[in-house]
């Protein structure tokens, strides 16, 4: 006896894809935007000691205060 595949289509699922298929995407979607939003917070982080938004004289002041350490170890 010969056995069959069925589809996700034959299974009458909307997206086209088998319960497995899409857990396989849904595993790659959530880990790619979980990376992605890391980059960008990290992003974020870096241009706020750089350039900060908002700034007052007292956050222009301690900005440069916490990047002074920063670039002498980098140095």
């Amino acid at each position: 006896m010969a056995e069959t595949t069925v589809t996700g289509r034959e299974a009458g699922t909307l997206s086209g894809l088998t319960e497995r298929e899409a857990q396989e995407f849904n595993g790659l979607f959530v880990t790619s935007f979980a990376v992605f939003t890391g980059i960008a917070v990290v992003a974020h982080i870096l241009v706020w000691i750089w350039r900060p938004w908002l700034q007052t004289p007292d956050v222009n002041v301690s900005s440069l205060e916490v990047l002074h350490p920063l670039l002498t170890m980098l140095s």
